[in-house]
């Protein structure tokens, strides 16, 4: 195996991309879509970071994206506190949380993953059978298991 010095290597220049496009500033998903290792994606997403030539290919990457733009990724986290701001004076708590929800998810700290659950040949079962009931049935079964 050829050692490349100061080289990126193609995974590592996929999760670059990534992380700046789709992966939405989130360590852990660019990694996951770069094909690292699903189950520690987190660690693997910091480690990628944390190295001087990924850091400064997506600090390159972002500032290209800026350009081409014309906007900052800085200037849009402030458009959207200031709107957050105007928001909160205008007493619109659902307008507010929108914009800080979408400040988190350009800083990398709120996503929204699918979630696919699977289920076996039992589950798939038990799912068919409570998709027959009708409602007034769902809710007999929902009282039964509820706390008094």
């Amino acid at each position: 195996m050829k050692v490349r010095i100061n080289q990126l290597t193609a995974r590592q220049k996929l999760f670059c991309e990534l992380y700046v496009g789709p992966g939405r500033h989130c360590a852990a998903l660019a990694a996951r879509l770069a094909g690292y290792a699903p189950g520690c994606s987190h660690v693997t997403g910091c480690q990628l970071l944390k190295k001087a030539k990924i850091a400064a290919t997506v600090r390159g990457l972002e500032d290209a994206v800026s350009r081409e733009i014309g906007v900052s990724r800085q200037a849009v986290i402030a458009q959207l506190v200031a709107a957050a701001d105007l928001a909160k004076l205008m007493q619109e708590p659902v307008s507010m949380i929108s914009a800080f929800r979408n400040v988190a998810q350009i800083c990398g700290y709120y996503r929204q993953d699918e979630v696919k659950a699977v289920v076996g040949d039992a589950g798939q079962a038990e799912l068919g059978r409570l998709n027959q009931l009708s409602d007034a049935e769902l809710l007999k079964i929902i009282e039964m298991r509820l706390p008094v």
